[in-house]
C-alpha cells in the first residue's frame, strides 16, 4: 500500500509544481462550467489558457509558501498517486479545510482516496470539507459528521462571479470541526485577472 506523507518536505517540493498545475487546471474547468463565465473562457487560446493556469497555480503557490496551504500525498517509489490540499488558518481553533482529495485516473479504484481521507480524519487537528448532498453517506461512513449547508459569500463580499461553483454543498467535518472553517474561493478580482488573458 502506498504511503501518505504530510511531512516529507523534499518529496512534497518535488511534486508541488505538478500538484499546483493540476489544481489550477481543475479550477479553470470549474469556472468554465459556470454559465456566467462559460462563453468568456470557452474561446481562450492555448497561450491564454497556459497563462491562466500559471496565474492560478501562482495563487496556490503563494498560499503554500505563506504556510496557509498544506499538502498530503499518496506515493510509492517516487511515484505520485494522489494528494490532498488543506488550507490551514493561523488560528489553531479553526479547522483545516480540505480543498481537494485527488487521485490520478490511472490509480483510481485501489482505495488511495480513502487512505488519504483516513489519514486526514485520524490526524488530531480538526478538518472540514465541502461535498454534494449525494456524498454525505460516503463521508459519514468514513467518520465525518454533517455540519450544515454551506453558504458562500455573495456579491457584496466580492464573490459574484463564482457563486454557482459552491451552490448546494454541505459542510462535513471531524467531531470538533465547525462551519467556521475557511474555504478557498477565487474572488471576482481573481476571475477578472484570468479573463484579462483572453
Amino acid at each position: 500500500m502506498p504511503d501518505t506523507t504530510f511531512s516529507d518536505q523534499q518529496l512534497i517540493d518535488t511534486f508541488l509544481p505538478q500538484i499546483l498545475e493540476n489544481e489550477a487546471k481543475g479550477v479553470l474547468q470549474d469556472l468554465l462550467a459556470q454559465p456566467i463565465l462559460a462563453m468568456q473562457f470557452l474561446f481562450f487560446s492555448e497561450e491564454a489558457t497556459q497563462k491562466a493556469i500559471k496565474h492560478v497555480a501562482g495563487i496556490f503557490d503563494e498560499c503554500y509558501r505563506s504556510g496557509h496551504l498544506k499538502v498530503a500525498m499518496s506515493h510509492e517509489n517516487a511515484c505520485l498517486y494522489g494528494y490532498a490540499l488543506l488550507f490551514v488558518h493561523p488560528d489553531p481553533n479553526v479547522p483545516r479545510y480540505c480543498h481537494k482529495i485527488f487521485v490520478f485516473p490511472e490509480f483510481r479504484g485501489h482505495g488511495i482516496g480513502s487512505q488519504i481521507l483516513s489519514a486526514l480524519i485520524e490526524d488530531p487537528r480538526d478538518t472540514s470539507l465541502l461535498c454534494g448532498y449525494d456524498l454525505i453517506d460516503f463521508y459519514e461512513n468514513a467518520g465525518l459528521e454533517q455540519k450544515g449547508a454551506f453558504t458562500a459569500p455573495g456579491k457584496q463580499q466580492g464573490f459574484a462571479l463564482t457563486q454557482g461553483m459552491y451552490a448546494d454543498l454541505v459542510v462535513m467535518g471531524t467531531r470538533g470541526a465547525n462551519v467556521a472553517a475557511g474555504v478557498f474561493m477565487l474572488n471576482d478580482d481573481d476571475v477578472k485577472a484570468l479573463l484579462a488573458y483572453a
